[in-house]
Order: C-alpha cells, then sequence, then structure tokens
C-alpha cells in the first residue's frame, strides 16, 4: 500500500511539475550538443526527423497537405509550433507567396526559422493563444502540436483559432488517436518506459475523434474532416490522422 501510494504521488508530480519549456529547450540542447558540427541534422532532429533529407522530403508534404486544403498564394497563414522551420523552408523552397506567422515556446527554434527564413514573421510565444488579430487569417495549421499537450490546452487554441479566422478560413492539425493500430507504438513505448522510471521527459496525448467533433460543434466550427495517418488519396501518407475545420462563411 505505501508503495502504491508512494508511486501515485510520483507520478502526479510528474505531471503537476511539467515544464513544456524546460523539457523541449534541454531536447534542443541536447541535439545540438550531439551534433555540434552539422546544425541542420541538429535541428532536423530536434523536431523529430532522423536526417535532413526527410526533413525536407516531410517539409514538403506538409505544403502537400496544405495546398489540397486550399492554401494558394496571397493568403495569411498561421503556423502553430512551427519549431525550426520544417514547414516554413518548404514554403519558401516551393515559391508560395503570401503572410507566414509562426509561433513556437524555444526561442532556439524561432532563431533557426528567422535565419533561414528571413522574408517570414516568427515569435516565442508562450500563452495558449495566437498572435494574430480578430479574422485575419485564412489558414491556420500545426503539425504533432496536439500530440504534446493536455485537451484543455489544445481546447484554448481551437478557440483562439476561431477568433483569428477569416469567415470561411481552414485550421488544419495532426493527432495521434488509440484507434489508429500504428500510433500504438507510441502508447506501448510511453507504458514501458513509466513501468521503469514512472516519469516520462515530454509527454505524448492521444485525442479521440469524437472530442474533437464535440469541440467543433462547441466553439462554432464545421464538422471536422478527418484524414487517416495511412490514407494517400490526396498526399503522401502523413502517418498521424488529420483533421480539417473551417470557420462558417456567413
Amino acid at each position: 500500500m505505501k508503495l502504491g501510494r508512494l508511486w501515485r504521488n510520483r507520478s502526479a508530480a510528474s505531471t503537476a511539475n511539467y515544464d513544456s519549456v524546460a523539457a523541449y529547450t534541454q531536447h534542443l540542447d541536447g541535439t545540438l550538443a550531439k551534433h555540434g558540427d552539422d546544425r541542420d541534422l541538429a535541428f532536423a532532429q530536434a523536431v523529430g526527423s532522423p536526417s535532413v533529407e526527410l526533413f525536407h522530403s516531410q517539409g514538403d508534404g506538409h505544403v502537400a497537405v496544405l495546398r489540397h486544403h486550399g492554401l494558394t498564394d496571397g493568403m495569411a497563414v498561421y503556423d502553430l509550433g512551427c519549431g525550426c522551420g520544417r514547414t516554413a523552408q518548404a514554403l519558401q523552397r516551393s515559391g508560395w507567396t503570401g503572410k507566414y506567422i509562426g509561433h513556437d515556446i524555444v526561442p532556439g527554434f524561432i532563431d533557426e526559422l528567422r535565419a533561414k527564413c528571413p522574408g517570414y514573421e516568427a515569435h516565442v510565444h508562450r500563452r495558449p493563444s495566437l498572435l494574430a488579430g480578430d479574422e485575419t487569417l485564412d489558414l491556420i495549421f500545426h503539425w504533432s502540436v496536439f500530440t504534446h499537450l493536455p485537451p484543455e490546452e489544445c481546447y484554448l487554441y481551437l478557440r483562439d483559432s476561431f477568433r483569428a479566422l477569416k469567415p470561411g478560413g481552414r485550421i488544419v492539425f495532426s493527432f495521434l488517436e488509440l484507434t489508429d493500430p500504428a500510433h500504438w507504438v507510441v502508447f506501448d513505448n510511453r507504458v514501458d518506459r513509466t513501468a521503469r522510471e514512472a516519469s516520462l521527459p515530454l509527454m505524448d496525448t492521444f485525442l479521440h475523434r469524437d472530442w474533437i467533433v464535440l469541440w467543433a460543434e462547441r466553439l462554432g466550427f464545421t464538422r471536422p474532416d478527418f484524414t487517416d495517418g495511412s490514407d494517400e488519396t490526396h498526399h503522401a501518407p502523413f502517418w498521424q490522422a488529420l483533421a480539417t475545420m473551417t470557420k462558417p462563411a456567413g
């Protein structure tokens, strides 16, 4: 009984004291230290791309998803959790023109994005909100952001996205779901590590499509459309599931 209480207390303390800024800053510092002579590789691995080549191809895949969901030249777009600019750099390579705004919680990522994409706007921001005026954005997107946030923060970001989108504007984001067998590897790894250590350095969150539908309805979005992570009908498989929803035009 004492051991059980101790284990629960350790787990609760780990959750209560979780500091995402410190966790991801430490993560980036670790990859930079490991690959000090190859910053491009360090930043690629810091956002989950094992190689620079994959970093570029994944970014190109992001642009393909955005184009499928309506991205055109001249739009005002917002990259939430932009990291070091995997999508931003791909947009720049593709020749897209428009207004790009990105934000992330780690200054090192923002410094790298500004260096690689000097024509784009990028900020350090640590509140569950967007740095955009009311009804000023055509398209908001974020990849593997809701996978690392508690559901309450996911909801707050969606609420502020509705505020910032123009009527007819759209949001596209990726998420993990336990109903996808391919995503169980993330959950199983966390279970194994928790069994050994009772704490984890980074947060991973799984959402259910029903939650996203309810959130959209409550906030005023259209009913979300979903794309399975293995679906390659309109673009390369994303692996994470995708959700898209629109702010009604009228």
